[in-house]
């Protein structure tokens, strides 16, 4: 019945990766197609990785026997590289193409902590003001610099 699935016709198999979608949620939309003809007993595992600002290694999502799916949310301003491999039982076929992708980013959902007031000199009107970075989870992207302003 059907089609058995041996490594070889696994091997022969070639999917095309055809674009990824950013969600408002910092997740991927991913679809692909089948370039050859696909028994129905193959699974499709997508791999990712950021490239940048720090290359990751690759991350398994199971995307079961669907054509497309949405992976958990990904790191804001980050750059990543996405593939998918078909699978059957513990045998792997080959990578589609890669896609990249940009996570766009938001502003901070929380600000600077432990912000102090060091020292003041009165003489040049200097302030001497110091601060730690908002929690990670809530950079929504790469923190590029802080603005400082006082009322004088």
């Amino acid at each position: 019945g059907g089609w058995d699935i041996t490594p070889r016709n696994l091997l022969d198999l070639r999917l095309h990766l055809d674009n990824g979608t950013a969600l408002p949620t910092a997740a991927v939309r991913l679809r692909w197609r089948m370039l050859t003809p696909a028994p129905t007993l193959v699974g499709y595992v997508v791999l990712y990785r950021c490239l940048s600002p720090t290359s990751t290694s690759w991350v398994h999502h199971d995307a079961g026997k669907e054509l497309s799916t949405i992976t958990p949310p990904l790191r804001r301003g980050h750059h990543y590289e996405f593939k998918v491999r078909p699978y059957s039982g513990g045998t792997q076929g080959l990578d589609s193409n890669s896609r990249h992708l940009w996570i766009p980013e938001e502003a901070p959902s929380a600000a600077p902590q432990n912000v102090t007031v060091d020292q003041v000199e009165l003489e040049n009107g200097t302030v001497v003001v110091s601060w730690e970075p908002p929690p990670p989870e809530s950079h929504n992207g790469v923190i590029k610099g802080y603005q400082v302003w006082g009322q004088g």
